[in-house]
C-alpha cells in the first residue's frame, strides 16, 4: 500500500511539473537547487539541464532535500523512481560542469 501511494504521489507531482510553464518550472527549479547550493551554481546548473529532464530534477531535488530535512541522511538512491533517478543524474553532471 504504501508503495502504491508513494508511485500515485511521484506520479502527481511530476505530472504537475510538466504541466507547468518553463518559467514556473526554472523557478521550482532555483527554488529546490537554492537549499543547497548558490544562486550563482544553481544558475549554471539550471542553464544545462535538459528541458526534458527539468520536471524529473525537480522532484527528485525535492525529494533529496526532505529527506535530508528529515532525517538527516542523504537520499536513498532505491527510493527514486528512474525518472527521478535521470533527472537528479542531470543535476549532478551540470554541477560538476559548474564547479
Amino acid at each position: 500500500m504504501r508503495i502504491v501511494f508513494r508511485a500515485l504521489a511521484t506520479a502527481g507531482l511530476t505530472l504537475l511539473a510538466l504541466g507547468q510553464p518553463a518559467g514556473a518550472q526554472a523557478d521550482d527549479f532555483m527554488k529546490e537547487c537554492m537549499v543547497t547550493a548558490s544562486q550563482k551554481m544553481c544558475e549554471c546548473i539550471a542553464a544545462r539541464i535538459p528541458a526534458d529532464q527539468r520536471a524529473n530534477a525537480i522532484v527528485g531535488l525535492r525529494k533529496s532535500n526532505a529527506s535530508v530535512a528529515v532525517s538527516g541522511n542523504l537520499l536513498d538512491p532505491a527510493s527514486l523512481s528512474q525518472n527521478e533517478m535521470q533527472g537528479l543524474n542531470a543535476v549532478v553532471a551540470a554541477q560538476a560542469y559548474c564547479m
